[in-house]
């Protein structure tokens, strides 16, 4: 009986261990003799994304691999070029299963994800969406695919915290 409780706990060790060896791997290289960038977000390569300085911040996290975010992605345009939104918002979008930046639609751009951004935006499953202050506060936090009407609530909801925000 001890000889089985010595062995499993040496398989659960190496388990461990094994795990935190594959997290490590996972993180992108830093870039050497550079001094690091403080940035709210980056994309996969530690480059930081640029962000409006004017407009809240629809901050999605999805993946390719993802048919919810896949679904989602038309309602987030259509819902974003709404004239009540248009000129209030950007949207930027983090893909954790890709390598490479999609920039090719401006209103849905879409970086590969660097992990550090999961730190300060936590993302229990994809899609996770936040709806940020230009300086990264979060007003409100959506875990799972919306609907259009859902995300308008969301939106008036963030616009009405930041308003108050604003107020003197």
């Amino acid at each position: 009986m001890k000889r089985l409780f010595i062995y499993f706990s040496l398989v659960a060790l190496m388990f461990f261990i094994g795990c935190d060896k594959k997290s490590n791997q996972s993180e992108p290289p830093q870039p050497k003799n550079k001094t690091p960038v403080k940035s709210l977000l980056l994309d996969a390569k530690g480059n930081p994304v640029p962000l409006p300085k004017d407009k809240l911040i629809f901050v999605n996290f999805m993946a390719y691999s993802c048919s919810a975010c896949m679904e989602e992605i038309p309602i987030i345009k259509k819902v974003m070029s709404l004239p009540e939104y248009k000129d209030k918002f950007a949207v930027i979008a983090f893909a954790i299963d890709a390598t490479d930046n999609n920039l090719k639609d401006k209103d849905f751009p879409i970086y590969a994800n660097n992990n550090l951004n999961q730190v300060r935006f936590p993302v229990p499953g994809t899609p996770t969406s936040y709806i940020i202050t230009p300086n990264g506060k979060k007003l409100v936090v959506i875990v799972g695919a919306v609907r259009e009407d859902t995300l308008k609530k969301f939106l008036n909801e963030a616009l009405q915290k930041y308003n108050q925000i604003k107020k003197p």
